[in-house]
């Protein structure tokens, strides 16, 4: 039986609101300031519609010029889905991404009390899973206590349990980013998401040039801190490239084992992603990483890849960006790559 929570603690209250008249330019301004995925469109107190992140992605890869002085009601979701702040958490989680819905306006009658983004739901969701599976293993301890443990069958599958329950586990314990479970799920969902509906998803595969240097040289527990710095500079320069890339809250970063890491890129085509790996590799090229008290100065190779018509399955996917970011390694590294590689490359 699903336990009924009501989305009022999830909700943002005090939303940005702009007039139907606003200038894009204004509207993308205020979006970006307050870094935030969604504003909200009032006329004479009531909704009318909403400007997400993916409108604007939208309209930029239409390619129409000359629409920053236009007014947002030419761009905006009219007649937005709404929820109610009583509504329950299930059934908002659910309408949201059965109908690929990122954020819901929040309406006490007509009146708009706030706004709720599926990102923070999904977080929320996301805590409870654990939660459970942490609830499930201290079930199982509390059984092991009362079924013997001398006897070795017993033993033996009360730790397959345990391990189990481990493995569903959606974080990385290291550095905090989703694992590689996780990511595969993910990339499962995005996969059949962007084959259904015809849209652009792109990946990234990154390596640490020369870890093993600095595990040999300074310790593994300096190549732990190293990994942990260099996962939040990643999940930072996602957070922080621009505009667009900012308010792209779907964005997947994970760890994918040892010193690499993947990100998940939905809507995004080739040229895009290979901006974002770009960034991101100058990001921590210009970085010192801190290293027992010692300065330490990284490099990471990036590989690209993106669904195509021709190769629509995930594990083609996953071998093109891997295959992509070898070759970075070979040209050199410090270096992106994409597959299959631009003509100049």
């Amino acid at each position: 039986m699903e336990e009924k929570i009501d989305i009022s603690a999830w909700i943002t209250t005090n939303p940005a609101t702009v007039s139907p008249q606003e200038k894009l330019a204004a509207v993308v301004k205020i979006m970006a300031d307050r870094r935030i995925g969604a504003i909200l469109v009032e006329e004479a107190g009531k909704l009318v519609g909403i400007f997400t992140e993916r409108d604007l992605l939208n309209l930029i890869s239409s390619g129409e010029q000359n629409v920053l002085d236009q007014p947002v009601e030419r761009f905006m979701t009219p007649d937005p889905v709404c929820a109610r702040p009583e509504e329950e958490f299930n059934s908002v989680y659910r309408k949201m991404r059965t109908r690929n819905i990122r954020h819901l306006p929040v309406l006490s009658g007509e009146r708009i009390v706030g706004i709720v983004s599926l990102r923070d739901l999904a977080r929320f969701y996301q805590h409870s899973i654990e939660a459970s599976y942490s609830d499930a293993r201290q079930e199982v301890e509390a059984l092991k206590k009362l079924s013997g443990l001398s006897k070795s069958a017993r033993m033996k599958n009360l730790q397959e349990e345990l391990s189990r329950y481990r493995e569903l586990s959606l974080t990385d314990a290291l550095t905090g980013l989703y694992n590689k479970r996780y990511f595969q799920l993910r990339l499962q969902e995005e996969v059949a998401r962007a084959n259904r509906f015809n849209s652009k998803l792109s990946l990234i595969f990154a390596d640490i040039d020369h870890f093993k240097i600095v595990n040999d040289r300074h310790g593994h527990p300096c190549g732990d801190a190293v990994l942990k710095e260099a996962a939040q500079l990643l999940a930072a320069g996602i957070g922080e490239l621009n505009v667009l890339s900012r308010l792209r809250k779907t964005d997947i970063i994970a760890r994918y084992g040892g010193e690499e890491f993947v990100i998940i890129l939905p809507e995004t085509d080739t040229d895009g992603a290979v901006i974002v790996a770009e960034r991101l590799r100058l990001e921590v090229a210009e970085h010192t990483f801190n290293c027992c008290r010692e300065p330490v100065r990284l490099s990471m190779s990036f590989g690209v890849a993106e669904l195509s018509e021709s190769q629509k399955k995930l594990e083609e996917l996953i071998a093109n960006a891997d295959r992509a970011m070898y070759a970075a390694k070979q040209s050199g590294r410090n270096a992106v790559r994409a597959h299959p590689s631009p003509p100049n490359h």
